[in-house]
């Protein structure tokens, strides 16, 4: 191959990230901590403008409050790729199959906690965390994503409460 094959290939392969990036810029950086507090309160209006599997809940779940959301394709962040995203009040969470906590608390360095998620702390309002739940399809998986500390993101969910 010679050297203008060899450019173009670069030029191809440099265009590929930012294309990729262009998809699942939003979600990517919310699921890894990288919104600001300043985005936080339209952070969930801009997703679902974003990816339509964002746009409405495949299935809602109480006792804790959480909306689990399927993507058209995977979203990859934190070294996972998932096409289901779970959303709960400040929580912001990829849906991770064949890994167990253990495994993806030590990759990403973060601390077990003995009454909440494996977490490790970004600023004084964002933290990565991993945590399992017992409900349905989300059973036996990982949940790991970002906890936003600022008030906005605990109202993630209120549209979808107005009713109880």
């Amino acid at each position: 191959m010679g050297t203008v094959g060899c450019a173009a290939l670069v030029s191809l392969a440099a265009a590929l990230p930012s294309t990729a990036l262009a998809r699942e810029g939003l979600l990517a950086r919310a699921v890894s901590c990288q919104v600001d507090d300043g985005d936080v309160a339209t952070l969930m209006g801009a997703l679902a403008a974003e990816d339509a599997g964002m746009k409405s809940a495949a299935q809602a779940f109480a006792a804790p409050s959480g909306n689990l959301y399927r993507l058209a394709r995977p979203v990859s962040a934190l070294g996972h790729s998932a096409d289901a995203i779970y959303v709960s009040p400040g929580r912001i969470v990829m849906v991770v199959e064949g890994q167990t906590l253990a495994a993806v608390s030590a990759r990403l360095q973060l601390e077990a906690e003995p009454y909440g998620p494996a977490e490790r702390r970004i600023d004084h309002t964002r933290k990565i965390v991993a945590y399992q739940l017992s409900q349905g399809v989300l059973n036996g998986k990982v949940l790991v994503g970002c906890e936003y500390g600022n008030p906005a993101a605990a109202a993630w969910l209120a549209d979808d409460m107005a009713g109880f």
